[in-house]
């Protein structure tokens, strides 16, 4: 890289197991020549699609999330549906509201089927209860001639199916349209990490549960941030890396970066980053502090401090209330947006909504993670557009 690393990655797989209620993990399905998701949390659907069903048409996708599968601990009973006019395409659909769900039985486009599966739903605000994560909904617009929706807890895919016309359904601020369950899975290497780059410099990393991660470094003996590094990791069986992620260099463009290395879960970390500038090797350590969930009472206050993309940096200042809702200011440039608890984890989720003007991204919505220092006064928060093309850092102090 053409600068030092302070490794801020991020390999959250989260999914927190609520008390004595029993969980199962829904599958994502594809069919190509459709251009169709399908999700099921029955097995024996599973098993059937696995063994291929239909001709072997539909195909896993590699996303999956975790759903109730009672109702214990106030998880909602989920409706699904079936579409019945708009042969030979056919479609599922869910939906945990009671009101959404007695009008679709009424409808002659959609067959009630079942309950699938319990879920719950975002506050006013769209963020999620303490312990769960954010599930999206988003709508094709019947694009191909039939409705069909998708269900993820990711927000790069998120952002991409948005990219590609498809509509969400979910709270006009975080997208958030209802809430499953975060569970911690002891076999990645999800945590916040502290160590060291080539035996000198100093790291500090997060890896999370979608695969997503986020790395801030400074300068060649500087403790300046000099970039952001962004993209998507794998980890299994003691081993990580990414091949599709980008390096966002501060006032001077955004360049391919390589991330691999071995870890031990909820304990080390080592491995390499490359780029075109060169190699740096990196060594940290588990910091336990990563399962202190995140406060917004904590959160809240003014920062004063700066906004960064590939293009340099401005000054900036931004102002949180209580309930995670912010606005701020740089030259030329307002923007608004939220920041709700991610899980039971020391993060927030993080949307920002520009203003147009002066702004780099116009009126673009980005959604990223934001970060809060051990003594609640630095926060760190960065997002990057919908394409990689570029992103946003702040960096400000109360």
């Amino acid at each position: 890289m053409r600068a030092t690393l302070r490794f801020l990655a991020s390999v959250l797989l989260v999914v927190a197991v609520q008390a004595q209620a029993q969980t199962a993990t829904a599958v994502e399905y594809y069919y190509a020549a459709w251009d169709y998701y399908f999700v099921t949390a029955f097995p024996h659907e599973i098993a059937v699609l696995d063994g291929g069903a239909f001709g072997g048409v539909w195909k896993r996708t590699g996303q999956t999330f975790p759903v109730w599968s009672d109702g214990t601990g106030g998880g909602l009973p989920t409706c699904r549906f079936f579409s019945t006019n708009f042969a030979p395409k056919s479609s599922h659909f869910y939906t945990p509201g009671a009101a959404e769900c007695a009008g679709l039985k009424n409808s002659p486009d959609w067959q009630y089927e079942s309950i699938s599966f319990f879920l719950k739903l975002p506050n006013a605000a769209g963020a999620c209860p303490a312990g769960t994560a954010v599930l999206y909904r988003l709508y094709n617009q019947g694009m191909g001639g039939a409705p069909n929706h998708r269900y993820t807890t990711s927000a790069t895919t998120f952002q991409q199916m948005q990219a590609a016309g498809w509509l969400y359904e979910g709270n006009g601020v975080t997208g958030a349209f209802a809430c499953v369950p975060q569970t911690v899975d002891t076999a990645t290497a999800e945590g916040l990490y502290y160590g060291t780059i080539n035996g000198v410099d100093s790291l500090a990393g997060i890896i999370l549960d979608n695969g997503t991660f986020y790395v801030l470094y400074t300068g060649p003996g500087s403790n300046v941030v000099a970039g952001v590094g962004y993209g998507d990791i794998t980890s299994a069986n003691g081993l990580f890396s990414s091949s599709n992620a980008r390096d966002f260099s501060i006032g001077y463009g955004v360049y391919p970066l390589f991330v691999s290395g071995t870890y031990v879960p909820q304990s080390s970390l080592s491995g390499a980053l490359a780029e075109q500038g060169g190699s740096l090797s990196f060594t940290a350590t588990y910091d336990q502090s990563y399962r202190q969930p995140a406060s917004l009472s904590t959160l809240a206050g003014s920062y004063g401090g700066s906004v960064a993309s590939s293009q340099g940096w401005q000054s900036a200042t931004v102002a949180i209330n209580a309930s995670g809702s912010f606005v701020g200011s740089a030259p030329g440039c307002s923007f608004s947006g939220t920041a709700a608890p991610r899980g039971a984890v020391k993060l927030y989720n993080v949307t920002v909504h520009f203003q147009g003007g002066g702004c780099l991204f116009g009126t673009s919505t980005l959604t990223g993670i934001g970060y809060l220092d051990t003594t609640g006064r630095q926060l760190y928060a960065a997002a990057p557009n919908a394409g990689r093309t570029d992103g946003f850092l702040f960096i400000g102090s109360k």
